[in-house]
């Protein structure tokens, strides 16, 4: 029995509830030596898997991550209780060629308003979601030429998104295509007329 102070008097709770209370330990999901995608770090190998404590909170299990394109931080640390669920192994070659077909599929996302149309972009690429991502470029593209062929600009929002996406989009999959990420929009393309 567990003893628990109250107003003066101790309790005791029966050891099945000291044991219910207890913190369970989280196992690791991705291994050391692991390469796996972090949503805003990109590709990252797992480096080591350490119990650690930051400041007062309670020591726990960290994936510590090296970024393969490094950013502002060169090591990213991760709980294992997160990471668990945040972290993904990385595509492969028939995930990528299915998500780029799957994209044919996929309707125009593009919205006239420019502020809604900045909200809509945002949203797919909060979402991750690879073939609205995939169908977004092009509509984005699509719609510059138009701009461009009516004399006028670019819209610097829709340029900004673009290269977020496009970012996202080719260094994941030009890592698994063992391509430059210069060389993945025309995989893309040939895919997509292929698949047409």
């Amino acid at each position: 029995m567990q003893p628990i102070a109250r107003s003066g008097v101790t309790l005791r709770l029966p050891d099945r509830c000291k044991r219910a209370s207890a913190q369970v330990e989280v196992v690791p999901t991705h291994s050391i030596g692991a390469i796996v995608m972090h949503s805003s770090e990109g590709i990252c190998t797992i480096e080591r898997i350490s119990k650690m404590r930051f400041g007062d909170q309670a020591e726990q299990l960290y994936y510590i991550l090296k970024p393969s394109i490094a950013k502002n931080s060169s090591v990213v640390y991760m709980p294992v209780t997160k990471g668990n669920e945040a972290l993904r192994k990385l595509l492969t070659v028939q995930d990528i060629d299915r998500i780029i077909t799957e994209s044919l599929d996929v309707p125009s996302v593009w919205v006239d308003d420019n502020k809604h149309r900045k909200e809509r972009f945002q949203e797919i690429l909060s979402q991750r979601s690879y073939p609205e991502m995939i169908r977004m470029v092009r509509d984005i593209h699509i719609h510059t030429e138009k701009r461009i062929q009516n004399g006028k600009k670019s819209c610097a929002s829709d340029e900004a998104l673009l290269a977020e996406a496009e970012s996202v989009l080719h260094q994941e999959f030009g890592y698994v295509l063992g391509l430059e990420e210069s060389e993945v929009p025309f995989y893309i393309r040939q895919r997509l007329e292929a698949s047409a």
